[in-house]
């Protein structure tokens, strides 16, 4: 893959996932890469905008805060939803 935006990714899935199974996915897992890459964001856009970042990483999404968790099986572009 010669261009990856992890946030896009990560929300198309989400969409695909609400589509499919008519709801919010419970959580959605990464790879502990694509988790640190997703955190690096998450902090560098919070402190753009002059607001405190909490860990652990959460998706804001139209379907409401969804929790983002590491799993070490995943490849570094993987992305599970539960």
């Amino acid at each position: 893959m010669d261009w990856f935006d992890a946030f896009d990714e990560v929300f198309s899935s989400v969409e695909r996932f609400v589509q499919q199974h008519g709801r919010a996915p419970r959580e959605v897992a990464v790879s502990p890469t694509l988790y640190t890459w997703l955190a690096e964001l998450q902090r560098e856009s919070a402190m753009l905008e002059g607001i405190e970042i909490t860990d652990p990483v959460v998706l804001d999404t139209p379907y409401g805060e969804i929790p983002l968790a590491i799993d070490e099986r995943l490849g570094a572009y993987e992305i599970d939803l539960a």
